[in-house]
């Protein structure tokens, strides 16, 4: 997972071509969306507009109709209006990634915890579930989350990408610094692991693999598939 300077877009994607399982048919009653390739922007800005859009649309609302029994007893004056429920129909949100930027990992994140205050988000590790792509397994709803048996997971620390000046890698450091910091509170927010686990784990300056179940045993998912 690597920090980048913006680079210019010569294309505006589109949201078809972003989000590339069926929910991104506005038609299509699917509520599926997902990473599956590198967590970068071109990818993420999809993401981000499917999370809201389907949010938006699964709004669903439910009318309380009073008894019978009341209708009769009270005047019109009196008779309620019927209470409305309001709920949200869940997103299914799946990952395939080796990884990315860490910015745009730190994007998607942020949209899904506003959007599962309202709505549940049903995160599937599948094939390959790597650095940037572990937070955003995690990130879906506590209970929610699940991985394939034959997914291969991968966690290590922020790396930086930046070129230049020596005072312009001393602010790459810093960056890089603040950004792996907030990586480690995000995943201890979310899994069974604490900062002091997962620092340890950046530490090793290398790869770390491991499997579905251990990904389980770590909290970054609930079931395997």
């Amino acid at each position: 997972m690597t920090i980048k300077k913006e680079e210019k877009q010569e294309q505006e994607p589109k949201l078809s071509d972003l989000i590339i399982f069926p929910g991104a048919d506005p038609e299509s009653k699917s509520r599926t969306l997902g990473v599956y390739g590198e967590v970068n922007e071109e990818h993420c800005k999809g993401v981000v507009s499917g999370l809201h859009y389907f949010r938006d649309t699964g709004k669903v609302e439910e009318y309380d109709e009073p008894e019978e029994e009341t209708k009769e007893e009270k005047s019109k004056e009196e008779i309620q209006e019927p209470e409305v429920k309001i709920s949200y129909l869940p997103i299914d949100f799946v990952v395939s990634t080796e990884g990315g930027s860490v910015t745009d990992m730190f994007a998607v994140y942020d949209c899904m915890r506003d959007v599962r205050k309202t709505c549940d988000i049903n995160t599937f590790g599948i094939g390959k579930v790597m650095s940037a792509g572990i937070l955003l397994l995690a990130g879906g709803t506590q209970g929610k989350r699940r991985v394939g048996k034959h997914c291969r997971l991968m966690l290590h620390a922020v790396s930086g990408g930046h070129f230049g000046s020596l005072k312009e890698l001393e602010v790459d450091i810093r960056e890089v610094r603040w950004y792996q910091a907030q990586f480690a509170k995000a995943l201890a927010s979310e899994t069974k692991l604490d900062e002091k686990e997962i620092k340890a784990i950046f530490r090793k300056k290398t790869d770390t693999y491991f499997d579905a179940e251990q990904a389980v045993e770590w909290g970054i998912a609930d079931e395997v598939v």
